[in-house]
């Protein structure tokens, strides 16, 4: 009878044992920092018709201007996760280039090329991401967040004209900047004692006619627990009518790819 007020004895003392500890979140979420660098090289299709900071514009860049990838530059990437939130900034750009002859009048910052000019052009894409992620369920190694945020795209692009007799050829530049707020969900997991990490997500943004849409995965091997690698799939699309953002200009630009990286773990 003695074995029954030793075992309640030792119960009780293990509950207020637990009670009193420090919180110590689940092994699928201990608290990681993960930084790195990537390369991002989506293809980029889209157009532009009206006015851009006071001056005319119009042009398909894949119809009229034949853009294809050039290169890529390594952005950065910063990622925090924790067992309640997690927070991620990341930066890149692409270059893309055309060279093609033509088939109707596009304008470009006031400048216009007719139909039969030679044109040559050069466009470069940055993204600059930050969004904070409320994690809304959480389960040992995986959870389910709300994501908030913006996505900024800045856009230049130069054309320049090959003259078929002797003269200066004419060059036009423009940029056009587009901050896209964020909201969505994603989700998240960790395996094999956090040797492999992947993550969904998928923002959807309207106002008024315009639409947004991103959708994404992202996976990362670790063959040791401080470094390792990252592959990534991303799909955006901003359709903007004229008159709904802004009232003299209508664009459209979608981009999608696959993405590498390394990236270190602490």
């Amino acid at each position: 009878m003695r074995v029954l007020p030793i075992a309640l004895l030792l119960s009780t003392t293990a509950v207020f044992a637990q009670l009193g500890a420090p919180y110590q979140p689940a092994s699928g979420f201990q608290r990681t920092w993960t930084l790195g660098a990537q390369t991002f090289g989506p293809s980029l299709t889209g157009h532009f018709q009206g006015t851009q900071d006071g001056q005319p514009i119009f042009l398909d860049l894949e119809g009229d201007l034949g853009l294809s990838k050039d290169k890529a530059t390594p952005g950065f990437f910063l990622d925090y996760q924790g067992s309640r939130f997690g927070f991620q900034v990341s930066t890149g750009a692409a270059e893309y280039r055309g060279d093609r002859v033509i088939n109707r009048t596009v304008s470009v910052d006031g400048t216009s090329y007719t139909a039969g000019t030679q044109v040559q052009s050069h466009v470069k894409l940055a993204s600059v991401d930050v969004i904070w992620t409320t994690k809304l369920v959480r389960e040992s190694d995986a959870w389910l967040g709300l994501d908030l945020g913006v996505q900024t795209w800045t856009l230049d692009l130069d054309a320049t004209s090959v003259p078929v007799s002797p003269g200066a050829p004419v060059a036009a530049n423009t940029r056009i900047t587009v901050p896209i707020p964020q909201i969505g969900l994603s989700g998240g997991s960790r395996g094999f004692n956090g040797a492999v990490e992947s993550k969904v997500y998928i923002h959807y943004l309207a106002y008024k006619s315009s639409k947004y849409t991103l959708f994404g995965a992202d996976l990362r091997v670790f063959p040791v627990r401080w470094f390792g690698l990252r592959v990534f799939y991303e799909g955006g699309s901003f359709d903007v009518p004229r008159g709904s953002v802004k009232d003299d200009l209508e664009l459209k630009v979608d981009r999608k790819g696959v993405g590498f990286g390394a990236v270190v773990r602490f």
